[in-house]
């Protein structure tokens, strides 16, 4: 899923600059004790955005003593890593970084220093990459699949404006995107299924039976 970086940050009420190289912490302090927690966007990797939530307000991570004492649903791991698609890349750029790919591993150091200096000259020059893709969303260290992005992300932005982010409210917005079939009539329907079981008894007619020769 495509996501518009900018549109992102304006839905999510960041107003501080953010880009490559770049890492913020945005505090969501609550009332109570070990209820506070906090929203980190890392753009330090050019190619690569991660968001995610930790407890506490510094975003670092806490001690086990101490992270013991937040809910659970702080403690399990909850991010978003969005690949950046770099549209204002030369045909040039291009062509170096997949003469990079083919030749290994080697000075990859360097390369990424070079790739940071770009980044950085790009947004100096105005021309911050607009376009990222969801490459994976874990919440509550549960991973979330594709088809539940985008309602989950938007669900995320408005709790980041709010400043307060609920994971479990989260983890069950991606379950609703979960397709639960009917069962058939001789099974007891749990009550939350979506899609009615069709059966066809042509195709199960056969069920159970093997055609033998001799």
């Amino acid at each position: 899923m495509q996501v518009n970086v900018q549109q992102f940050l304006d839905d999510a009420g960041v107003k501080e600059p953010f880009y490559p190289g770049k890492r913020i912490v945005l505090p969501c302090a609550q009332t109570g004790e070990f209820k506070s927690h906090c929203v980190v966007l890392d753009w330090r990797v050019p190619e690569k955005i991660r968001l995610e939530i930790k407890p506490g307000l510094s975003g670092k991570d806490l001690e086990p003593q101490k992270l013991k004492n937040y809910p659970v649903s702080l403690q399990m791991p909850t991010y978003v890593e969005i690949e950046v698609i770099n549209d204002n890349k030369s045909d040039e750029e291009e062509g170096e970084e997949e003469g990079k790919s083919s030749s290994g591993k080697g000075g990859s150091g360097g390369q990424k220093m070079k790739l940071m200096a770009s980044a950085f000259g790009e947004v100096v020059d105005g021309k911050i990459p607009a376009l990222g893709k969801i490459v994976e969303m874990v919440i509550m260290g549960s991973e979330i699949a594709a088809e539940a992005f985008g309602e989950v992300l938007t669900q995320l932005t408005k709790q980041i404006n709010q400043a307060k982010v609920s994971t479990t409210a989260l983890l069950a917005q991606a379950g609703k995107m979960i397709t639960k079939v009917m069962p058939p009539s001789f099974m007891a329907p749990k009550g939350d299924e979506t899609v009615t079981y069709k059966y066809d008894q042509e195709k199960n007619a056969d069920i159970g039976f093997r055609s033998t020769l001799g």
